[in-house]
């Protein structure tokens, strides 16, 4: 007996349906891996992605945030300048700051007859002494490298170690100055006024040192280390007092 058209398509319909099902489930079997790592993964970027912001914003808050610290303004005077409110002189020389905090109610002071401004309550800048007096101790070579000049140089740069560099507890700021002492140490050694024997106490008597030395400074620690920096910088005299003029000449402060 011969049967019908389409007597065999609803069993051929399920058997393609029992067939793709088995398909999809093995493809889902393998899509769902991928699909679990890719989520992951968009979920690492993303956690990334909020750190990385977070930090950005963080970053901006100290820069522009409202608590932000206002842009310093660059201020520089080649002066001795004086706080008139605080009787503080100060040197805020673009020669050694990058910017200096303005002062407030500033007056200049003559740099030719400085020492006699400082007296009473007029006192240098404690925390700047030390470069304050540097350059002024240098201001006494401009003119020319001599003995005179350099005695005078000797006495401004020790006032680095003496009142003008002593904070409220009395500890000098500058004893740790090694600039300080390795100038002094120059000034010594070409001054011809100081004998040679001489010159150890001559040195002593105007600096103050830290209690520890660092390797580069064991040439104050004792006399015989200290005049053979002496006996060096003698036989090159020429050289550092080119070398003197030369930082010297750096400032031109009025």
């Amino acid at each position: 007996m011969d049967r019908l058209p389409g007597h065999n398509e609803p069993f051929s319909d399920r058997r393609k349906f029992i067939g793709n099902t088995i398909k999809l489930a093995v493809l889902g079997s393998v899509l769902s891996p991928i699909e679990q790592a890719c989520k992951s993964k968009s979920s690492e970027k993303k956690s990334s992605s909020d750190s990385t912001l977070a930090k950005d914003n963080k970053s901006a808050g100290k820069t522009r945030g409202p608590k932000q610290k206002k842009n310093r303004h660059s201020w520089n005077q080649e002066k001795l300048v004086i706080n008139q409110k605080t009787n503080v002189i100060h040197l805020p020389t673009a020669a050694i700051y990058h910017y200096y905090d303005q002062v407030a109610r500033p007056r200049d002071i003559s740099i030719s007859n400085w020492e006699g401004s400082v007296q009473g309550e007029v006192h240098l800048n404690k925390d700047q002494s030390g470069n304050i007096l540097e350059v002024l101790s240098l201001q006494k070579l401009r003119a020319g490298i001599n003995d005179e000049s350099i005695m005078h140089a000797i006495n401004t740069l020790a006032r680095a170690f003496a009142k003008d560099g002593d904070n409220k507890t009395g500890t000098n700021l500058n004893a740790r100055n090694f600039r300080l002492h390795e100038l002094m140490l120059q000034l010594v050694a070409l001054n011809n006024t100081i004998p040679i024997n001489n010159k150890w106490q001559a040195f002593n008597d105007k600096v103050k040192k830290p209690q520890k030395l660092g390797k580069r400074q064991k040439w104050m620690e004792t006399e015989k280390a200290f005049n053979d920096r002496v006996k060096y910088i003698v036989e090159k005299e020429a050289d550092y007092k080119k070398r003197l003029s030369e930082r010297a000449s750096k400032y031109s402060l009025t």
